[in-house]
């Protein structure tokens, strides 16, 4: 009885591991519920109207078709702003957590809230995505359904009131198990999630825990979907010498798409919550706009997945009708520009989905383009079907900054290690180039900028590092006044990728912390969102620190009272404030200094 104990409070690595199984299990029939929900709405969904995403007109004859079948065109228009509307008002009355990817939100809660998320979040998310995706918006499911993973996983930590640490692993396990699972990829879901946290770096003390969940849930979700790949592909060849250029400029051109599309999405996102209008309405005029976009280019609705089936198995679109080469191209990359605008429009605005599905997609755009250019060019019958493989993987290793992950699991969603050589080729490549930039804006460098691993830090190192001595100056960006409306810090919370502000007065005297996640907006609606002022939600209870104290003073006050910020306050007047990213890069950075000088 004393070792069943033992086994059930997670007091050892044993009972991580049953617990990680436990995890797999009610992730893998989750995801089922998940999946066949999804499929069923898609199939309502493609009642409504005629047009197919795998049948290709040419622009002229796409303006033709919308006059020709007004009832459904109406359809592709008005659904989509449907869907927008009802996710919005699930994430407006009952889950502002619940808008966007989820991807971003569980790798700050694995960083900065000792893996605690509100396992209802997971719940709303499901319905807003059943809401978004189904009705046209652009995205993917690996998003919410990962998330769906850490809350199931964080639900049974709660359950076997599991310590910080093992909570975060079962967090990473059920995220991993959502995506073995939906996308039949037991090694890359676990990889995945391992990798997803940071840019340089692997979470290795979750790894093992999440091949088992991961497999177990991929198990499980065999029992409704089978195992096959998630992708059938034919006619894979390995790689002739003659077309490693090619594939080259597909990585440079996965790294430019990469890059217009968080770039684009993120001013998107900053200038839609700047507009002054109800957050609810927002996803339904994304959904309205996305419509529009796609009346013209079906092709990019929903997931994509029939489009993206189609042409991979060589059906290639032509707008033109010229069925010449380099109008295939423009074809697909236009396709590819576009599914961007309406992914951006979709999650941007607010709706609930994920960005692998659309990596995945725009990818194999990219790919199936340069594939059609290197077939003319190179005069041989080159498979294009590879190209695109390749280019899906690339395109998520750079935008994730996940090469690993990328890798694997495009291996596993195809079924076939045929590609393996130039796909980690051009992924490393894809990766070497977007190394600043990421979709993920929560990840961290390594676990060593990780509040998460602050355990792990020596303290006689960070004792001996006082704050005055290694920041001549202190940041500014997110300091408010007391004065300033709710509203107000959540249009500069967007600006800045803030969540904590510190809280002064006129006279910049330190006043306390507002944290944008602890704001009780029902409270904020009953009052009228411009006239709440921050001062009703800060915390007054977290101190500050002085330029004379040790860095370590600091990093207690962030750990203790849960933010990620401290106040530096010299007399009277508040100087400014340190990150916990700006800590840990100071231990890093001392770290570095001890070892250069040994």
């Amino acid at each position: 009885m004393r070792k069943l104990k033992d086994i059930v409070n997670i007091k050892n690595q044993n009972s991580i591991f049953l617990y990680a199984v436990v995890v797999g299990i009610l992730a893998g029939v989750v995801s089922m519920i998940f999946s066949w929900v999804l499929h069923l709405l898609e199939y309502f969904y493609n009642s409504f109207h005629t047009h197919r995403a795998d049948e290709y007109f040419t622009f002229s004859q796409k303006i033709n078709y919308i006059f020709e079948h007004p009832g459904s065109s109406l359809t592709v228009l008005l659904l989509p702003a449907f869907g927008g509307l009802m996710a919005g008002l699930i994430v407006y009355l009952f889950s502002r957590e619940s808008k966007g990817t989820g991807t971003d939100e569980m790798i700050y809660a694995f960083h900065h809230k000792d893996g605690k998320i509100d396992t209802k979040v997971p719940v709303f998310k499901s319905l807003a995505t059943l809401f978004t995706l189904p009705t046209g918006g652009s995205g993917g499911k690996e998003g919410p359904i990962s998330f769906i993973g850490a809350g199931v996983g964080v639900w049974v930590a709660n359950m076997a009131k599991a310590g910080a640490r093992a909570r975060r692993t079962l967090l990473l396990a059920g995220t991993a198990a959502g995506l073995g699972a939906v996308f039949k990829t037991p090694l890359g879901g676990a990889l995945t999630a391992a990798e997803m946290v940071y840019k340089e770096d692997i979470e290795t003390d979750a790894l093992i825990p999440c091949f088992i969940s991961s497999v177990t849930a991929y198990l499980v979700y065999t029992l409704y979907a089978g195992t096959e790949p998630f992708i059938n592909v034919s006619g894979l060849t390995s790689f002739h010498f003659s077309e490693i250029v090619f594939y080259l400029i597909l990585g440079v051109l996965c790294f430019s798409f990469g890059y217009l599309f968080i770039k684009g999405f993120n001013d998107a996102k900053a200038f839609i919550n700047k507009i002054k209008i109800p957050v609810y309405i927002k996803p339904a005029i994304g959904g309205l706009l996305t419509g529009a976009i796609a009346l013209i280019l079906f092709e990019v609705a929903g997931t994509g997945s029939l489009f993206l089936e189609s042409t991979i198995q060589g059906h290639m679109p032509d707008f033109f009708g010229g069925a010449l080469w380099f109008e295939l191209l423009l074809s697909l990359l236009i396709i590819a520009f576009v599914k961007i605008v309406a992914t951006t429009l979709t999650i941007g605005s607010g709706g609930s989905a994920g960005i692998f599905g659309p990596s995945l997609f725009i990818g194999a755009m990219l790919g199936a383009a340069v594939g059609v250019a290197a077939q003319h060019f190179l005069g041989h019958k080159v498979s294009i079907a590879s190209f695109m493989v390749v280019g899906m993987g690339a395109f998520y290793s750079g935008v994730a900054n996940a090469p690993i992950a990328g890798i694997v699991m495009i291996v596993e969603m195809t079924g076939s290690y045929v590609l393996l050589p130039p796909l980690i080729i051009v992924s490393i490549f894809t990766f070497i180039l977007s190394k600043r930039i990421s979709f993920y804006k929560n990840q961290v460098d390594n676990r060593f900028k990780s509040p998460a691993h602050s355990w792990e830090m020596k303290n006689d190192i960070i004792d001996q590092i006082l704050i005055k001595d290694h920041f001549p100056e202190y940041r500014l960006l997110a300091m408010v006044k007391r004065n300033a409306t709710v509203i107000e810090t959540l249009n500069l919370a967007a600006e800045i990728q803030a969540s904590d502000f510190v809280v002064v007065n006129d006279q910049l005297k330190y006043q306390g912390i507002i944290s944008l996640r602890s704001v009780d907006y029902e409270i904020t609606k009953k009052l009228g969102e411009t006239k709440v002022p921050v001062s009703r939600f800060m915390d007054k209870s977290v101190p500050f620190v002085r330029p004379e104290d040790k860095l370590s003073k600091a990093l207690d006050v962030i750990m203790r009272h849960d933010v990620d910020k401290v106040a530096v306050v010299e007399g009277e007047l508040t100087l400014g404030y340190i990150r916990s990213k700006d800590i840990f890069e100071a231990y890093t950075d001392q770290l570095k200094s001890k070892k250069d000088n040994s």
